[in-house]
């Protein structure tokens, strides 16, 4: 099924987030098949480049977490993991193990490579917003700065995508104020219960001027999306997206 993965790195504003149709064989299933001493609770993945992570065996237990081998219909790249990855819904990509030789159960909870070095170790996706359009575009000024600019009683489109893992999205909302006042946008149905949600405002400006435009999204639990910026180690960042608009 489809599913999105985010990098523990990504930034408030960044883009190290995507989402694919993957194919792979239920990690529950093998583990029943392995017969489970009662004493297990975590699964270790151990791979080809000398990375190890390990997940609540839970978690491993859930549908949707999948031992993958296909993406987006064809054998999976090699660069995504092949011959064979983990998909783990709702947690980010690190605990996603790539190139996976060796599965292991343990009596305890494991600190994997980058728990070693102070990452979180439950690696919970936080809940995300970011704005694609007005975009940063910065790749290219001229884009950004096209991109950015409306005129006053004529509708100018915000859209973007908001993120959760398992937990979903319910609400997505957008403020031109910098947060003083906000607007329900509208969304559309995810591809899976796994995947980022797309949503869009039709927003129509009245005067001229910079407007900052912020979103803000609500996940399937009703927890509002953490407002407090904060840099990405050891938790994932957490904060508002905003960008600027300019009505001329």
């Amino acid at each position: 099924e489809y599913a999105t993965l985010e990098c523990i790195s990504d930034k408030i504003q960044g883009d190290l987030i995507s989402t694919a149709h993957w194919k792979g064989v239920p990690l529950k299933s093998i583990l029943e098949k392995a017969e489970v001493l009662p004493e297990a609770i975590y699964v270790v993945f151990r791979c080809a480049d000398g990375y190890d992570v390990g997940i609540p065996l839970d978690r491993g237990l859930m549908d949707g977490t999948i031992l993958a081998y296909e993406m987006n219909g064809v054998p999976l790249p090699t660069e995504h993991g092949f011959p064979v990855r983990a998909i783990v819904p709702g947690l980010y990509g690190m605990m996603n193990a790539k190139w996976i030789t060796d599965i292991e159960l343990v009596d305890k909870v494991y600190e994997g490579f980058w728990q070693r070095r102070g990452w979180a170790n439950n690696a919970k996706y936080q809940t995300h917003s970011k704005i694609v359009l007005p975009g940063d575009a910065l790749r290219n000024r001229f884009e950004a700065l096209s991109a950015n600019i409306a005129t006053p009683g004529s509708k100018s489109p915000i859209a973007g995508i908001a993120f959760a893992g398992d937990r979903g999205i319910s609400k997505v909302e957008v403020s031109t104020d910098g947060g003083n006042t906000w607007m329900t946008a509208s969304l559309k149905d995810p591809l899976s219960r796994n995947s980022w949600v797309l949503w869009a405002l039709e927003w129509i400006p009245q005067n001229k001027g910079k407007y900052n435009v912020v979103v803000r999204a609500t996940d399937g639990y009703g927890n509002l999306q953490i407002a407090e910026i904060t840099d990405i180690y050891p938790n994932g960042a957490t904060g508002y997206h905003s960008v600027e608009e300019f009505v001329v």
